[in-house]
């Protein structure tokens, strides 16, 4: 009897110190996230439908393209148009694939490394506000000349970097990139610079910095966000987009 005793003390004992460990883990990771999470101020709980898509062609290391990640793209994150929005992001920019099949990316080998990484953490990590979070962390280290150090943002926000290790290692990232590739380069019209901003296979060109005004413009739901009231938005469609073969006027945004 007192052998099952204390067989069951000893359970009981490691079971109490198994819990206490996991909670300890998690207060861990909530702690890395403090920080990364205070950008996000909005969730998407809401799931209204009829959701506007925005598709954002970039490369990780383009100056422009980072800032508009860091500086515009988050604000769908702080708002509640994070509701209506299917955010799309495409790692490929002005990268060529040459005659030999080796990738020319714009700047440098660097860049390509990242491109297949951030391309990684978007299959990996599905939810746009997950993998925003992390393409976001390495794009501002980017503006702040420290993209050499990009491998901090795991720990900065928590994520496990094994999935992203793997998927570059076993080939995966560069299959998932020349999918990117085949999207970018089937554009109409073409992208003549980066980044290159599409709302429902509309192309913004010269107008992207205005995505705000285009996506409270193409929402057709019955739940208008309240970035969508609080200000006058203009479109500049000058700017904009001639026709494409999907979208023949501004108008048809809409549909």
């Amino acid at each position: 009897m007192a052998s099952q005793t204390q067989t069951c003390l000893f359970i009981l004992t490691c079971s109490l110190t198994l819990v206490l460990w996991l909670i300890s883990q998690a207060d861990h990771a909530s702690a890395n996230n403090l920080e990364a999470d205070e950008i996000f101020k909005v969730s998407s709980a809401n799931d209204s439908g009829d959701k506007v898509k925005l598709s954002v062609y970039y490369e990780s290391l383009c100056p422009y393209c980072a800032n508009f990640i860091v500086n515009h793209l988050v604000k769908i994150f702080q708002t509640d148009l994070i509701n209506i929005v299917n955010l799309r992001l495409v790692p490929w920019g002005n990268t060529h694939i040459s005659p030999n099949n080796s990738w020319i990316c714009q700047h440098g080998v660097d860049e390509c490394q990242l491109d297949v990484t951030e391309a990684c953490a978007i299959n990996a990590w599905p939810r746009m506000e997950t993998h925003f979070r992390f393409i976001y962390c390495i794009e501002r280290l980017h503006l702040m000349n420290k993209h050499t150090e990009w491998q901090s943002c795991f720990g900065a926000t928590g994520f496990d970097r094994r999935p992203l290790d793997s998927c570059y290692n076993n080939g995966l990232g560069h299959k998932l990139e020349k999918a990117y590739a085949d999207e970018t380069g089937k554009l109409n019209p073409r992208h003549r610079f980066v980044p290159w901003v599409v709302i429902n296979s509309f192309p913004l060109q010269e107008d992207y910095q205005n995505f705000i005004a285009y996506i409270c413009k193409a929402y057709r739901g019955s739940k208008t966000p309240t970035a969508c009231k609080s200000r006058s938005f203009e479109i500049n469609s000058s700017k904009a987009a001639t026709a494409t073969p999907q979208v023949s006027t501004l108008e048809e945004l809409k549909t």
